[in-house]
């Protein structure tokens, strides 16, 4: 599963058990460090996840962004509280592909506001599975 964090929503997006695709799965609307937590959780039990992928971002020069001020907490609060695996992964131009990619899909653009964090997501997710080896 991997999360697209921002600080207003949380995009969400899940793979298929043999890891080769991945796909948006929902919208978290973000309320406090807590609530968010265990909504995250109760999607990664509720989804028989394995593995929660966080996107860190970078700015093109490859120095990190200040969006971690909010990603930080989360993924701290994750590794006290999730038993399984957690990695980070690049985010770098996830919200803008996905943007388009939803264009090409035919997506009208109301749609897009409210699915592109899940997109972001579940490109995150689909590069960080081409990227790290299956059986890890």
């Amino acid at each position: 599963m991997a999360l697209d964090v921002g600080s207003k929503v949380i995009g969400v997006a899940i793979s298929d058990p043999l890891k080769m695709t991945a796909r948006p799965l929902t919208t978290i609307k973000r309320t406090e460090l807590q609530k968010d937590l265990a909504e995250v959780i109760r999607l990664a039990e509720s989804n028989d996840v394995v593995r929660i992928i966080l996107g860190r971002p970078t700015y093109l020069s490859g120095q990190e962004s200040r969006a971690l001020s909010f990603i930080d907490p989360l993924m701290d609060a994750l590794r006290e509280h999730w038993s399984s695996e957690l990695d980070w992964a690049d985010e770098k131009l996830s919200s803008k592909e996905a943007e388009q990619l939803m264009g090409e899909l035919g997506i009208k653009p109301s749609e897009r506001r409210k699915k592109r964090d899940q997109f972001a997501a579940a490109l995150i997710l689909k590069w960080y599975l081409e990227e790290v080896p299956h059986d890890r």
